[in-house]
């Protein structure tokens, strides 16, 4: 389960840039109806940013949320009165599905065999809406108008409310359990914007902001992406070697170091076989994330840590991190096979030091917690050093 933390935090951009856009329809007479205007192309202009980003980056995704807005967008302002209202109808239900389908697929390239079965997907979902829109089956449309609640919620038809409990509940159940915070919080914000834009699309601009407002919220994820694919580790989600560079380099003249690693590790892998090995690395890195004392922790490589304690002294930053070698040697881990299971305890070594006027830099201070925990190795494992 997500820390609560965890959900405020990568929610509240999305939130924040949804409620300021939304916000602009209630000024809308304060507001010089030029800005309105320029809207829409600012729309079209962060949709060629997504795209060519997305493409760059490989992250393919986006690229299937967003051009069924631009065509959505479209249709509405190309099609008649009548065509437009059938497209309303369809694009309610089949978006917020659309989007939770591109949301659980997994980036795999747009040129390999599932990159075309998404092409291809997108395609006849294109396909059918058109033909639907251009050549209307009434009873096609009954059936889809079919009231299901005695309250109404025009201009959103009851079998919409009904998949938008839908998804949105199983958006909410991956925020709270689902790993990828990132990803979720944007895709909840994106759904709910969509929602509330189109239960008011009949209210001035609101059409535009909505698009832009996804626009800019799938542009900024796709930053934050790009972010976390350079500076964090894609197995344990804690920041890399170059985000423990970066911060090195913020450091005052007080700051303690802990290089931590995990005990037989190679001799784990070796027995229980490296899927196995990947799982402890997770373990040991979710109760790391979890320092206290004003730490941070990173992965350095392999089986090694490093959490940086700024502005803090050795006695506290040994204490917070005696309380996690403690905390992990306590944690049982589950190793199952075919056959059985079995418990077992995973234990750590660390070697703490604090900056003194002799160390040239952090690395140097890094090296000296490195020599301690070589003594922790040597005394026996499964305890911190301080030096």
């Amino acid at each position: 389960m997500n820390s609560l933390k965890s959900i405020s935090i990568n929610i509240s951009i999305p939130l924040f840039i949804s409620l300021a856009l939304g916000s602009l329809v209630f000024y809308e007479q304060k507001i010089p109806k030029v800005l309105f205007s320029i809207v829409p192309y600012l729309f079209y202009a962060i949709t060629v940013a997504i795209l060519w980003v997305s493409w760059h980056f490989n992250r393919n995704r986006f690229i299937f949320i967003i051009l069924p807005l631009l065509l959505i967008y479209v249709g509405f302002i190309y099609l008649g009165g009548k065509r437009a209202t059938d497209l309303f109808l369809y694009v309610s239900m089949l978006y917020p599905l659309h989007l939770l389908l591109f949301l659980s697929l997994k980036e795999r390239g747009l040129f390999s065999i599932w990159g075309v079965l998404k092409i291809a997907f997108f395609v006849v979902e294109i396909a059918v809406v058109l033909y639907f829109v251009f050549y209307p089956n009434n009873d096609i449309i009954a059936l889809l108008k079919t009231k299901i609640f005695t309250t109404s919620f025009y201009p959103i038809e009851d079998i919409t409310v009904v998949i938008a409990a839908f998804v949105i509940t199983v958006m909410a159940m991956l925020l709270i359990f689902n790993r990828s915070v990132l990803y979720n919080s944007s895709f909840l914000i994106i759904l709910l914007t969509f929602y509330i834009g189109f239960y008011f699309i009949r209210t001035p601009h609101v059409k535009e902001l909505l698009l832009l407002s996804i626009g800019i919220i799938i542009f900024i994820l796709l930053i934050r992406e790009s972010y976390r694919l350079a500076f964090y580790d894609e197995l344990t989600a804690l920041p890399g070697r170059r985000a423990l560079i970066e911060d090195m380099a913020k450091l005052g003249m007080k700051y303690s170091f802990a290089m931590i690693d995990i005990d037989h590790f190679k001799k784990f892998n070796d027995t229980y076989g490296h899927d196995t090995g990947d799982e402890v690395l997770k373990m040991v890195a979710s109760k790391l994330a979890e320092v206290g004392g004003g730490g941070k922790a990173y992965r350095y490589g392999g089986e090694e840590f490093v959490v940086l304690f700024p502005s803090r002294e050795l006695d506290e930053s040994y204490k917070s991190t005696d309380i996690l070698r403690e905390i992990i040697s306590k944690s049982p881990f589950v190793v199952r096979n075919k056959q059985s299971s079995k418990t077992i305890y995973i234990n750590i070594s660390s070697g703490v030091v604090q900056k003194t006027s002799q160390d040239k830099d952090p690395f140097a201070v890094m090296k000296r917690a490195d020599n301690a925990l070589y003594k922790a190795k040597k005394a026996g494992r499964n305890q911190v050093v301080k030096a």
